[in-house]
């Protein structure tokens, strides 16, 4: 089940690191929806990110929304 869970948004995390380096150029701090190898579009905050992808592709599938960041930031949960 672990296995399934890491996979779920392996493609969409693959496509989002191809173009990772373009879109920090020039889309640093939005966010993306991404879909298998589909970019949806770019949006100011998550909100409208999910918004976008939930009414694109519906509540009951998988799609990516991500914040657009040169350097990811680190959470230390204790």
């Amino acid at each position: 089940m672990a296995t399934d869970q890491q996979a779920r948004l392996a493609v969409e995390l693959e496509y989002y690191a191809q173009h990772k380096t373009e879109w920090v150029a020039h889309k640093t701090g939005l966010y993306v929806v991404v879909k298998d190898s589909g970019l949806l579009g770019f949006y100011p905050d998550f909100e409208a990110a999910y918004r976008a992808g939930a009414a694109t592709y519906g509540l009951n599938t998988d799609f990516l929304v991500k914040q657009i960041l040169e350097h990811e930031p680190v959470f230390f949960v204790y």
